[in-house]
């Protein structure tokens, strides 16, 4: 067996490039076995933590009571290694003879920066935090899934570390957020960072699910999944986020948005099976609903002197038919990992099934997951991670025609057929309109990594992430009793369904040579490149008019709707060189370089280069540093890097579409006129900062960056006389962008056994377009304008109005006119309200330790800045259902004039302000205890524990409307900063279980 693995060995450092394995070391005096556990100040076992034999390839993960094992260790002195984020590591030197187990004990102390943290830069071989000069965040994905009770791996990283932004789009269970890295950078293109996990890139879209089609109302606000949460959040080990051109350009185009970087668990080579089991069961609920959702005001027609209050939820609650129900979520999860000699495995199998606070939202999910290691040969060593989710959601509807917006927008007075609600009754969306999506996707990667030679390190990586969805947005054929709030073609039913099938293909090479130039100065030289290849497939058919209840397919429709087919291919091929010296292991210098080509550049452009600079002193290692006491650590550090974007696929092409020609012959006509100087968006990006421990506890982390993205890519209107129509794609925008990002730390025992932990995270985001199409506003929205943010806010503001001492109202109205004096609201030029998106964002987590047994968490976040067009009031008070519905319409001495100027009735048509709302909020996110019970509890079990956790328990905010997280989904940027009815983030209580044998 060993010769085989040795010819497997020698094939595959053959097939990359590589040198000879060196020959295993049992020939050269032998193996012996380290074997241990790790605890922290409080004696307790610490789960994750990396023990690793320099030197060699060999490293074991801590079990869940902080137990490793490592076999095959080579005779003699060695140095072991133990690393785990929030703690100093340690190293401990034995001299192991052969057939030896060692045994050690390691007590690591928290640490609130731990400079020798290992992260994933992109390059082959370890990289410790202390050598890179840009920002990286991680998340310690264990340790926050076990405080919060996450539903998704999205939830599970919103508001745990700087310069992450996650927007919730819908509060529906299946639905999924928008991320964003240091804010929006691009006006045309998507936002979004790339995602990898275990080293392969996989799909990161957004507003997923069925699209709308012939304007159907019932598919309106479905489009809500993520594919980020396909993960199980259970089966990670840790996040990292690289932020922003300076730390990504080693990841070339595509990657000027940021990089987060999912590694999975793994299995501990040596260790005994362990096996975990969790169950999860809660309740999720629309808190307070019927104080959230407006009260509606009319005039009795009866009698006009008698004005009449209304609330659709109330008013269904109390006839016995409550629009919104309780919800459910179920979760269970097992996973065995262990090792035996040098091999590792996780295995893992999860279901989830969450029924949703209406009739026609539920998700279920299955995910199965493996991660194996072995090795090779000495020195060479295969890892092999595989994760296959099946899904099965009914994503529910809102916007158009949702129970929720015909509440807000109803009344009985206004909509008698349908009790008050806009435009039809509640149970024509719940039963009728079902947004059902499935999908299989599979994620699988094998990495080699090889160190024939003691001073090289060489990493190879080929991958695979699919997905295959079917997203049928159905309204089905309406029953006698529902038919008549519908027109005839409504009744009848429709189906539209698209078919998506997504394929990114990840080749990735590697290699880093170490060495030490003088007795001082140590070099790293890392070369590799990159191959990706994303094809995409997306058909869309459907059709209206089912000829009975039941038969709801595409061909059963009496009228087709067009169908319509997508195939797209993009190719990045890319390489990059990087140096690294470093000086006394306490200054480093880095530079490099990256070439990329995509398919999607103009045929003019052939490739583009990205540099990248960096510097980190580790000042506190100097002999000069005398203020050790004070501060025992500080390291400073700059990175300046290129990163870029693509164009969207075809953009550079001139292409013409099929029609009918004379006769019924075929035929094309011009369609776009393409661009074959089309360049990808460039970022480029200045940061700096510093870590430091303070008074042996308080943790500091700073950063404050600049970036300027160049050749922004905008839709240009086409002249006719080129026998084109619509827009040419051109590189002509520039964004700035600017922020700082700041976390502290605070760990500290309070009294016997009690310690408390603070984490505090800010951050801050601003852009400015300082390039783009000129363009005039012409109505209330957001517009991209130079000199203000992207996305931003652009209306008529009211400065004055007088009371109407006849009617109470608004008159006299007068809006902005600036550089000159207040003019008409209906001629008053249009004017900046504020940005979309938030300009500061940030958490407060607080942890208390009561012995070793119980944990408190609390978790609160809050964003500012912002503003959010409240669409709801805005239909509501203007009375764009058919009349107004405010209770200042009807009770004007209640508000001040210029207030009530925003809502008279000619307040829409002058595109009035007063909607516009700031959105800044503050969140009590998540509330959790955990107590771990006594081991006789549970006979056998290592470890066992019961927590309940609550999450989205209350929001502290100004904003008028239903929920300052509210806002209507968008492929681009994520959300569009508008309200329409969107149901909030659920509340949920959730007991879960956790056993370990």
């Amino acid at each position: 067996m060993r010769s085989v693995h040795r010819g497997f060995a020698a094939l595959v450092c053959a097939l990359f490039g590589l040198m000879p394995p060196a020959q295993p070391a049992l020939a050269q005096g032998g193996t012996g076995t380290v074997s241990g556990q790790v605890t922290d100040a409080r004696s307790t076992g610490l789960a994750n933590a990396e023990v690793r034999v320099e030197g060699t390839r060999l490293e074991a993960v801590t079990s869940v009571d902080g137990r490793f094992r490592i076999a095959g260790v080579p005779a003699g002195s060695r140095t072991i290694t133990v690393r785990r984020l929030g703690y100093t590591s340690q190293r401990r030197i034995v001299t192991l003879a052969a057939g030896e187990e060692a045994t050690l004990t390691f007590a690591l102390q928290p640490g609130a920066v731990s400079l020798e943290q290992v992260v994933v830069t992109g390059t082959a071989g370890a990289q410790e935090l202390r050598a890179i000069g840009n920002s990286v965040s991680t998340i310690q994905a264990a340790d926050a899934a076990s405080k919060s009770a996450a539903p998704d791996l999205s939830s599970l990283m919103r508001a745990r570390t700087t310069g992450l932004d996650v927007m919730p789009v819908s509060g529906r269970v299946g639905a999924g957020p928008a991320i964003q890295v240091r804010g929006p950078s691009s006006i045309g293109l998507n936002n979004a960072p790339l995602i990898y996990v275990d080293g392969i890139r996989v799909n990161n879209a957004v507003a997923q699910g069925p699209s709308t089609g012939a304007g159907r109302l019932g598919i309106q606000g479905a489009a809500v999944a993520n594919r980020l949460n396909d993960f199980n959040p259970e089966d990670i080990e840790r996040i990292e986020v690289i932020k922003g051109p300076a730390a990504a350009t080693i990841y070339g185009t595509e990657a000027a948005n940021g990089v987060v970087q999912i590694i999975t668990k793994k299995g501990s080579a040596g260790a005994k099976p362990q096996v975990t089991l969790q169950v999860q069961n809660g309740t999720l609920f629309f808190q307070d609903a019927e104080s959230r959702v407006p009260t509606n005001y009319m005039r009795d027609p009866a009698n006009t002197a008698n004005i009449v209050a209304w609330n659709g939820l109330r008013q269904e609650a109390d006839s016995g038919r409550p629009i919104y129900h309780s919800g459910m979520e179920r979760h269970y999860m097992g996973s065995v990992a262990g090792g035996r000699d040098q091999m590792r495995y996780y295995l893992s199998g999860g279901f989830m099934n969450d029924y949703g606070v209406e009739p026609n939202n539920n998700f279920r999910m299955f995910t199965t997951h493996a991660n194996v290691g072995s090795p090779l040969a000495q020195n060479t060593d295969l890892s092999l991670s595989l994760n296959f989710s099946n899904q099965s959601s009914h994503l529910g509807a809102d916007v158009g025609a949702s129970p929720l917006l015909g509440a807000i927008a109803g009344h009985r007075f206004l909509f008698p057929a349908s009790r008050g609600f806009f435009p039809v009754p509640p149970e024509v969306p719940q039963q009728l309109y079902d947004n059902a999506s499935g999908l299989y996707q599979f994620t699988g990667s094998a990495t080699v990594n090889n160190q024939s030679l003691s001073w090289l390190n060489q990493r190879a990586i080929v991958g695979i992430d699919y997905s295959a969805e079917d997203a049928r947005g159905i309204e089905h054929y309406a029953p006698p009793a529902l038919s008549p709030f519908l027109s005839a073609a409504a009744a009848g039913g429709s189906i539209g369904q698209t078919l998506r099938r997504l394929s990114l293909v990840t080749v990735d090479y590697g290699a880093t040579a170490t060495r030490n130039v003088t007795s001082t100065i140590s070099s790293a030289t890392s070369v590799g490149g990159q191959f990706n290849r994303q094809e995409f497939n997306s058909s869309f058919l459907g059709g209206q008019g089912f000829p009975a209840q039941g038969v709801e397919t595409v061909s059963a429709a009496s009228t087709a709707y067009a169908s319509v087919q997508t195939d797209t291919t993009n190719t990045t091929i890319g390489a990059y060189a990087q140096e690294q010296l470093g000086w006394r292991d306490r200054l480093f210098v880095t530079a490099g370089l990256r070439v990329d080509n995509n398919s999607a550049f103009g045929e003019k452009f052939k490739s583009i280069t990205y540099p990248k600079a960096g510097i980190s002193w580790v000042a506190s290692d100097e002999p000069f540093w005398k203020w050790s006491s004070w501060v025992s650590t500080l390291r400073l550090r700059a990175a300046y890097g290129e990163s870029g974007r693509q164009p969207r696929a075809f953009s550079a092409l001139r292409t013409f579409t099929p029609v009918v020609g004379p006769g019924g012959t075929n035929a094309i006509t011009p369609s776009t006129l393409g661009n074959p100087d089309l360049q990808p968006e460039r970022g480029k990006e200045l940061e700096y900062g510093f870590e430091a421990t303070v008074l042996g506890r308080l943790g500091l982390d700073f950063t404050a960056y600049s970036k300027k993205t160049m050749n922004v890519i905008v839709d240009q209107p086409v002249a006719p006389s080129s026998g084109f129509s619509g827009n040419q794609v051109v590189n002509l925008g520039r964004v700035d962008s600017r922020g700082v990002e700041m976390r502290a730390s605070y760990d500290t025992p309070i009294w016997r056994n009690l310690d408390y932990s603070l984490v505090l995270n800010v951050s801050t985001a601003n852009n400015t377009i300082k390039q783009n199409i000129v363009n005039a506003v012409t109505s209330i929205g957001t517009r991209n304008i130079i000199g203000y943010p992207i996305n931003g806010f652009w209306a008529r503001r009211v400065v004055s109005a007088d009371r109407d001492p006849a009617t109470g109202g608004a008159t006299n109205i007068q809006c902005e006119s600036p550089g000159n004096a207040p003019a008409s609201c209906l001629t008053a030029p249009f004017v900046y309200i504020g940005p979309s998106t938030p300009k500061v964002f940030g958490s407060i987590a607080n942890t208390l330790n009561v012995g070793k047994d119980i944990r408190l968490f609390v978790l609160t976040d809050f964003k500012r800045g912002h503003k959010i067009w409240n669409q709801n009031e805005y239909i509501r008070c203007i009375g764009l259902t058919g009349a107004p519905l405010c209770e200042m319409n009807y009770y004007p001495a209640r508000y001040d004039p210029v207030t009530l100027a925003n809502y008279v009735a000619a307040a829409g048509a002058a595109n009035l302000s007063g909607s516009i709302q700031d959105a800044s909020f503050m969140k009590l996110r998540e509330v959790s205890v955990t107590y771990t019970l006594p081991a006789r509890v549970v006979p056998g079990a290592t470890r066992a524990s019961i927590s309940l956790a609550g999450r989205e328990l209350h929001t502290w905010t100004r904003y008028k409307g239903l929920d300052p997280e509210g806002a209507v989904p968008s492929n681009t940027f994520g959300t569009t900063g508008i309200d329409q009815a969107v149901t909030p983030p659920l509340t949920r209580f959730i007991a879960t279980l956790n056993l370990t044998w």
